[in-house]
């Protein structure tokens, strides 16, 4: 049977249940009423301030990325604050990006702590470049300023840019082959020169000749590329740009102190950046591809553990503990003391120095007097003492360099360490105009980043930009001289179309000044034409008759002749070529080409008269008797289509000789066969001239005066046979 239904009041726990319930439920019917009634409203986001005059700059390093915030107070820059945050994993390699994405993300971090720290918007930053494949190219330039009243610190400025121009365009001819592009990323003075006197400072003088002699420092497009494509992920706009050693010189070693032979050395963890001054200007800059991670790197093989235990071992060991704690790669805890650890690192800390000593050297022609070392890379125990001794000088002139060498910096009561003189440096630079500005602009589509000058023309844009000269200002074609026929011909050139170039959409000459994004497109111009001539172009129907001329093998036809060889009608004409075009397809030119004529002797063809007005043809036989047909019979054809003339056999026995100057020699003539007399035409062959192919008109004379080929020659006579020089 079911069981029976309760009934009546419920039980006691139940009914308590129930009652808590209800209220539970009521309580937050109650409670979303209130919430949505007076629902508080969400708290203001935080206004940041603009940037203004505080300078933010970044030191992008190979384990850490360091900002720091101040402003220029007169001739003192006051940091106001700072931030160092480490890389995750190996994100840079030397001094150079490698992973763009995870370097912009811990430099956002660096921007977005100190904007929050201190309520400002950082749209700009200054950034620098280490020296990884630094180049450095020294040169001067010589400006007139007699015309000036007084120098000023802009014209100063403006000539400076210049003389850096000039290197950049030196160090893209030296290696152009390498088709590297190198961006200008620093440099120092090493003298200005008035009239060529040295001067300290240019402003405020007059004078007529101004030099600047100084050192452009210049890194690969990669490297700089590299800063740019963080700093564009991370919503900033580079300010400027300068080098890692260069804006570290600022700071600790200033112009009054340069007359001392120093080396400022940055010991990042990739590379140690090099600097050194004397004589009052920084002479020599140089970079090594060791540093602090060398020492991490031997501390990672002897002590079998990762990177990151390297790099904690290390911050240990500066500690002021006297022993340090790791975890190997087994995952065992490890304890060490310092004095052990230091010795075990004691033959990496001996290697660093011996590069960085060598590398200073060799950049400075000798062991400077003194020596400061900044950089993370510059607390290696050890380390100064080790350079000291390579270098041969007292261990107390090698020193690292913190807040206490900075020159007209306030800290504002911080400790900052060697680690920090970069950052504060590249501030202070971008404060004191020394660093570089760079623009962005689109040319025909594709952004390219120039050196700003604050007078960039469009010329030197496309000139910065791989355009040659002919495709921005174009040329004429070339001109054609050569000599015709002893006449000087001269053809010109097509002209050129100039080039179109618009900035903004709007038509835009070589001269106009450009700025921060500038759209301008280029159509380059389009050189004329060379002037081109051929021998078809004065003899189109050049031809040859093979005849024989009183017994010799000879050439009729129209001919042409470039520098002494004979030519085809396709020949093309050089410069300066000698073009002669002989003409002697008839009778008469033929005889005029060959230095006979018909006034005192009859020239019979193949036994007959003809008129000068003849045309030859090939197998004609031409002569002075009449018989001329008979008495020399042609050769049947070769495939040179010459002929020869049946020569009489000579004798054994030679009768009486006719003696002669010939051509200079005196010569014997041995008595004919004939006995017929002697004529000019029988000594063509002893005179060694090709009749068949004369590149020159033939010069005959007998006893000084002009002679024919039927000339007749004695005994005493002076004959001369030869062609025109």
């Amino acid at each position: 049977m079911p069981a029976p239904k309760r009934r009546g009041r419920p039980r006691k726990e139940e009914s308590a249940a129930k009652i808590t319930a209800e209220k539970n439920t009521a309580a937050k019917k109650s409670t979303a009423k209130k919430t949505t009634a007076k629902k508080p409203s969400a708290p203001a986001k935080k206004t940041l301030k603009p940037q203004g005059d505080i300078v933010f700059a970044l030191d992008i390093g190979t384990r850490t990325v360091v900002g720091v915030l101040g402003y220029m107070d007169g001739e003192v820059f006051r940091v106001t604050d700072t931030e160092s945050v480490p890389h995750l994993k190996r994100a840079m390699i030397d001094g150079q990006v490698e992973d763009i994405e995870q370097v912009a993300k811990v430099a956002r971090t660096v921007k977005e702590t100190l904007e929050q720290r201190n309520g400002i918007k950082l749209t700009e930053v200054s950034v620098a470049a280490a020296g990884r494949a630094l180049k450095t190219y020294r040169v001067s330039m010589d400006f007139d300023v007699s015309d000036k009243n007084t120098i000023t610190a802009d014209m100063v400025r403006t000539m400076e840019c210049e003389t850096i121009q000039k290197a950049q365009s030196g160090i893209d001819e030296k290696f152009r082959d390498e088709e590297a592009v190198f961006y200008c990323v620093g440099h120092s003075v090493v003298h200005y020169y008035l009239d060529d006197y040295v001067m300290a400072n240019l402003e405020g003088h007059k004078g007529d000749k101004v030099t600047i002699e100084l050192i452009g420092a210049f890194l690969p497009e990669v490297v700089v590329e590299g800063l740019y494509a963080v700093t564009d992920k991370t919503g900033l706009k580079v300010k400027s740009m300068t080098l890692e050693p260069i804006a570290a010189m600022n700071v600790i070693i200033p112009p009054e102190i340069r007359l001392i032979n120093i080396a400022l050395v940055d010991i990042g963890a990739g590379t140690s950046d090099i600097a050194v001054a004397r004589d009052g200007a920084i002479v020599a800059y140089a970079m090594a591809t060791v540093a602090g991670d060398e020492i991490s790197e031997d501390i990672v093989r002897k002590f079998f553990v990762d990177f990151n235990m390297a790099e904690n071992m290390k911050l240990q060991a500066s500690g002021d503990t006297d022993s340090i704690t790791y975890r190997d790669i087994f995952g065992r805890e490890q304890t060490i003391s310092k004095a052990d650890f230091f010795e075990k690192c004691s033959p990496s800390v001996d290697s660093l120095a011996d590069v960085i000593s060598q590398t200073v050297c060799d950049a400075n022609g000798q062991s400077p007097a003194a020596m400061f070392l900044i950089g993370g890379g510059s607390m290696a125990n050890g380390l100064t003492d080790a350079l000291a001794e390579k270098l041969g000088i007292d261990p107390g002139r090698v020193a690292v360099g913190g807040q206490e060498f900075m020159k007209n910096v306030d800290v504002g009561g911080r400790k900052l360490g060697p680690e920090y003189v970069t950052p504060v440096g590249i501030a202070v630079t971008a404060c004191t105009n020394m660093a570089y500005d760079f623009s962005t602009v689109t040319l025909n589509g594709e952004q390219v980043r120039v050196f700003d000058t604050k007078s960039l023309s469009v010329f030197e844009l496309l000139g910065s930009a791989g355009f040659r000269t002919s495709q921005i200002m174009g040329h004429s074609g070339a001109g054609l001289k050569f000599t015709l026929n002893g006449e000087t011909k001269i053809i010109k050139g097509t002209a050129f179309t100039p080039a179109i170039i618009t900035v903004n959409g709007k038509p835009a000459a070589l001269t106009t000044k450009i700025k921060q994004g500038d759209d301008i497109i280029l159509v380059p111009a389009v050189n004329g034409e060379n002037a081109h001539a051929f021998i078809r172009d004065y003899a189109d129907d050049l031809s040859k008759a093979r005849v024989i001329f009183c017994g010799e093998n000879a050439v009729a036809g129209k001919r042409a002749y470039a520098n002494g060889k004979e030519v085809g009608a396709d020949y093309e004409i050089q410069p300066l070529d000698n073009i002669e075009i002989h003409d002697a397809r008839t009778l008469g030119a033929f005889l005029m080409q060959y230095g006979g004529d018909t006034e005192t002797a009859q020239v019979y063809v193949n036994g007959q008269i003809q008129p000068e007005s003849y045309i030859l043809k090939n197998g004609d036989i031409l002569g002075f008797e009449k018989g001329t047909a008979a008495s020399a019979v042609p050769v049947p054809e070769t495939d040179e289509k010459t002929y020869t003339a049946v020569q009489p056999e000579p004798t054994e026995e030679q009768g009486n000789f006719v003696s002669i100057i010939f051509n200079g020699v005196p010569t014997d003539l041995p008595e004919k066969e004939s006995k017929t007399p002697y004529m000019l035409i029988d000594l063509f062959e002893r005179a060694n001239i090709d009749i068949e192919n004369p590149t020159r008109r033939l010069v005959l004379s007998v006893n000084g005066g002009s002679a024919k080929f039927t000339d007749r020659i004695q005994s005493g006579d002076i004959v001369v046979i030869k062609q025109e020089d």
